[in-house]
């Protein structure tokens, strides 16, 4: 009778699919917007290749956007720039034409960032008729800020996230159990919203 009531209560529960993240940061305030031009992000991970580092790219704009912390300059006026200046956006990193980019983009830093970590990893446990499967997604982020008129590192930052997806079906109905691609989307957002957090909080400290 114990192991039906266990049954009954799995059957009840299958298909049933629940996600949690690390909760995107909320932002504190500043008493003057900073006006930042975001460079290529660099993945340093053998997860995704080009495609996470174009992910952190714009999910780094869409979080410093919405923290209204920040004024982005548009990066299609960042591109014709460099194009018109014959540079790369290596050439801004090494200093030497910093300020001439930074004064035509009108904007006082420039931020590069860097997916230094990504992994996936997933468990499961089978009890009776019933399986659950546990996937884990883990991120880190790095991001440098630069002054356009030093050239100089004024901050260095990391963020970290975590996002989880359990999985659980009886009887071969249920979750399938194959990776879902939004948990990367939300454990990079997480760690990216923690690494704007820490941002902000350093340009409120010099304001």
């Amino acid at each position: 009778m114990k192991y039906l009531i266990i049954v009954l209560s799995v059957i009840l529960c299958m298909g049933c699919i629940m996600t949690s993240t690390s909760t995107v940061e909320s932002y504190p305030t500043v008493s003057k917007q900073i006006r930042v031009a975001v460079l290529d992000f660099e993945n340093k991970t053998k997860y995704g290749a080009r495609s996470l580092a174009d992910s952190a790219a714009e999910i780094l704009v869409s979080e410093m956007s919405q923290s209204g912390a920040f004024i982005i300059v548009e990066r299609k006026k960042l591109d014709a720039i460099l194009q018109e200046m014959e540079l790369q956006l290596s050439d801004l990193t090494e200093g030497d034409r910093t300020s001439e980019v930074g004064k035509l983009l009108n904007c006082e830093y420039l931020l590069s960032g860097v997916v230094s970590n990504f992994g996936l990893k997933t468990e499961g446990h089978d009890v009776l008729l019933a399986k659950q499967k546990t996937q884990t997604a883990q991120a880190e982020v790095d991001i440098k800020v630069m002054s356009v008129e030093t050239a100089e590192i004024v901050f260095s930052g990391y963020g970290r996230g975590v996002a989880t997806k359990k999985i659980s079906s009886a009887f071969g109905m249920g979750g399938t159990g194959g990776y879902d691609e939004t948990l990367a989307g939300e454990c990079l957002r997480a760690a990216i919203s923690d690494a704007v957090r820490r941002q902000i909080e350093f340009f409120r400290s010099r304001q």
